[in-house]
């Protein structure tokens, strides 16, 4: 059970399963789009490139590494429809 109130991606007690793909898809679809859109207002604001140092970005980077291994937990043959837990770790969710 988590205590904040709302499930994190990095957090090995987030649980998902394949029903959910379309959804983590578009997640990471959105959120490759709020970082260009992010980094182009940086660089209009600021003349300078967002860099990878940057703590906004870089927890994105993390959000988008969770995605892309929670998708491929979800699709790929070791998952056989069932749930996995945190950012795409291999095994089953805890009940």
């Amino acid at each position: 059970m988590c205590d904040r109130g709302n499930a994190c991606l990095t957090c090995d007690k987030f649980a998902t399963d394949r029903s959910y793909l379309v959804e983590h898809e578009q997640q990471l679809d959105l959120l490759a789009k709020l970082i260009d859109t992010r980094k182009q207002a940086f660089e209009a604001r600021t003349g300078l490139e967002m860099t990878n140092e940057n703590i906004w970005l870089a927890e994105r980077r993390k959000e988008q590494l969770a995605l892309t291994k929670i998708i491929a937990a979800v699709t790929g043959p070791e998952a056989d429809g069932q749930a996995v837990r945190g950012a795409g770790t291999r095994g089953p969710a805890e009940p």
